[in-house]
């Protein structure tokens, strides 16, 4: 019956195990060296969060198939394909040593299978390599490591497939059957079967032992070349996946800690993350400060800190420069793109975090707005209104005059005190009166959530304004929060301690969505413009809204374009991570770089739901174009403009 012995034709293939042994401990050795250098971090307690279905599809399709999907499937290849022939080895040894049960048809399956793995992975690695090396169109560093992550292995398949074809050319009628299931391997059996059998035996016994040395050589790379991610990133994965995107880690502030000016002020898990940075590029193709023409790419960060030696020098002058940190809007694109899920944005916050708490360093234009929030309670320096001033003549109730409500409006410092978003905050409250919610806001109360300022690095003013904010929000009785910024939302959803008492925090475009199913507001689509709409980072990308904001454009009569750069893909509108109060030289403008791809859908109106990303794309069509005619709504003003009185 048809089946093969373990070590055909070998003399002390036994030593095969003495060297596994060997290797294996090696390889042990070198990710223990690796541990030394994360443990040179703050330790950080390390949370697998084993229920979450993401890791496995992380894992599975190795987060690779939703940009470049041929890339991706070439991945895949050789991933799927090393995973498949090392079960193989071990089912061998299993068959050989306890239990044989690799004859007959299962043997040909199991060939079939083997081979036709190890063929895709090979195709997969020699695609990679010419991507690389000869048409150069994958960035990172091609040094020695990088060589041998692809060379290594792409050796041990070809060796392998020759073992394959030298012993069948010595004894082809050993193994019936053979033209069936040893298909990859038919040029070298007819290229060898000229030869004698004692050459043939040669060629059989040094291919055999050099396939054994590089395939022991590929297992000790994974301690040192590239290819260490295929240890590292699943690690990685299972300690960022179960984690709130966009969420910041909260530092205790201390006369010692003010944030991160070494690696050694990084955590264990942030070390984890950059050395599981693998350089695909993803998060450079997505990020919008890169594609704006800015100093900033988030690969070159990963990769500059991966080269620093000494855990105790300053990162910020001599490995990342000033214009890089400030350059972030914090948008996570790199974070949701990224294979390996290394999150650059969180490394960059602490780093701000140290310029801006220990040394007082920032951009200029930053200051004042800081300063503002200190003083006033909001960022926006030269607005000399009140928080209540947008109320005048719509009889809004306030929370200290009114005690019972359901639903808490927080309107936000932008809504409550720019004119262009004062206009969308009296347009949800025309919807709320109309829907007969029983509703409050704050008023002189409310304070900036300092989300931004956060983001900015100053992590103390953050802390102390949240601590102010929580307490306000805790004397009064509410079932719901909505707010119309969704920096604001995603502040009181997931970074305050207020939604574990039973408190649900829902984006205007979620709850508005809500009153349109329950028939509470009078609407009559009639808007028939063209409309595109504009996802803001930290509802779509971050937090998931994608539907709702669509579908209320949709039932106020628009004719709804979807842009190529929507939804997860979405490209940020420059006003993030404070960059809003950034002085950007022309041509490096992130808003004027999104403004052109929404223009390009020649739509009527472009739709969003962010008074930044209002703020950030008007002043794109006011510099590209003040005779422009299109217009910039938030979807509550799309919806209120089809009110009908009852």
């Amino acid at each position: 019956m048809l089946s093969r012995e373990l070590f055909w034709g070998i003399e002390y293939g036994w030593m095969t195990y003495v060297i596994s042994f060997i290797t294996t401990a090696i390889l042990v050795y070198l990710l223990y060296l690796k541990s030394t250098f994360w443990r040179q971090g703050i330790q950080e307690k390390v949370c697998f969060n084993w229920k979450s279905l993401q890791i496995f599809r992380s894992l599975s399709d190795q987060r690779l198939l939703d940009d470049n999907k041929t890339i991706g499937i070439l991945h895949m290849f050789v991933f799927y394909g090393f995973i498949t022939l090392f079960i193989g080895t071990i089912l061998s040894m299993l068959d050989s040593h306890f239990y044989h049960f690799l004859e007959g048809d299962v043997f040909v399956i199991y060939k079939i299978v083997l081979n036709f793995t190890g063929l895709l992975a090979l195709i997969g690695i020699t695609a990679l390599f010419l991507r690389r090396y000869v048409f150069k169109l994958a960035k990172g560093d091609n040094n020695l490591q990088t060589l041998l992550a692809l060379l290594l292995p792409w050796l041990a398949l070809v060796t392998g497939f020759l073992v394959e074809g030298s012993r069948l050319a010595v004894a082809p009628s050993e193994s019936y059957g053979w033209e069936f299931w040893a298909f990859p391997v038919y040029p070298i059996v007819a290229a060898l079967k000229s030869q004698t059998y004692s050459t043939l035996i040669t060629i059989h016994t040094l291919s055999w032992w050099i396939h054994m040395l590089l395939s022991f050589l590929t297992i000790l790379a994974l301690g040192w070349t590239k290819l260490s991610h295929v240890v590292l990133a699943p690690l990685n994965m299972f300690q960022q996946v179960g984690q709130t995107p966009g969420q910041l880690r909260e530092i205790p502030l201390s006369d010692e800690y003010f944030g991160t000016e070494s690696l050694s002020d990084f955590t264990n898990k942030q070390l984890i993350s950059i050395d599981a940075c693998v350089s695909a590029n993803r998060c450079e193709i997505n990020c919008p400060a890169y594609n704006s023409g800015k100093s900033l790419s988030p690969r070159l960060i990963m990769e500059k800190l991966q080269k620093v030696k000494n855990y105790k020098a300053s990162l910020v002058g001599d490995t990342v420069s000033e214009d890089e940190l400030w350059a972030c809007t914090t948008c996570g694109a790199c974070q949701q793109k990224c294979p390996t899920l290394t999150n650059p944005v969180d490394k960059i916050i602490d780093l701000r975090r140290f310029q801006v708490l220990a040394l007082g360093n920032m951009p200029q234009t930053w200051q004042s707005a800081l300063m503002s929030l200190q003083r006033r309670g909001h960022p926006w320096n030269s607005v000399n209104r009140s928080r209540l001033d947008w109320t005048k003549g719509l009889n809004v109730p306030i929370a200290s005059q009114k005690k019972d409500f359901d639903v808490l409006f927080w309107v936000g410092c932008t809504g409550a005190l720019m004119d262009r978003n004062i206009q969308v905050s009296q347009a949800i409250v025309k919807l709320l009166q109309d829907a007969n919610v029983n509703f409050a806001i704050l008023g002189l109360e409310e304070n900036c959530t300092c989300h931004m300022a956060r983001r900015m690095g100053d992590e103390y003013l953050y802390q102390e304004m949240a601590e102010k904010n929580q307490s306000t929000l805790k004397q009064y009785t509410y079932k719901t929060i909505i707010t119309a910024c969704p920096h604001c939302y995603h502040t009181l959803k997931n970074e305050y301690d207020i939604t574990n008492n039973g408190i649900q925090v829902l984006s205007h475009t979620v709850f508005l969505r809500e009153l349109l199913d329950k028939g509470l507001l009078n609407i009559k689509p009639g808007l028939g413009k063209n409309v595109t709409y504009h996802d803001p980072c930290y509802y779509g990308r971050i937090n998931g809204i994608y539907e709702q904001p669509r579908e209320i454009c949709k039932l106020a009569g628009a004719k709804l374009i979807e842009n190529e750069k929507s939804r997860d893909n979405s490209f940020c509108c420059g006003g993030g991570g404070g960059v809003i109060w950034s002085d950007d030289p022309v041509g490096s403008r992130i808003f004027e770089t999104r403004a052109k791809q929404l223009l390009d859908n020649n739509a009527d109106l472009i739709a969003t739901a962010c008074p930044f990303c209002i703020t950030m794309l008007e002043s794109a069509l006011n510099n590209l174009d003040p005779n422009s005619t299109v217009k910039i709504q938030d979807v509550a003003e799309l919806l209120v403009g089809q009110l009908q009185e009852r």
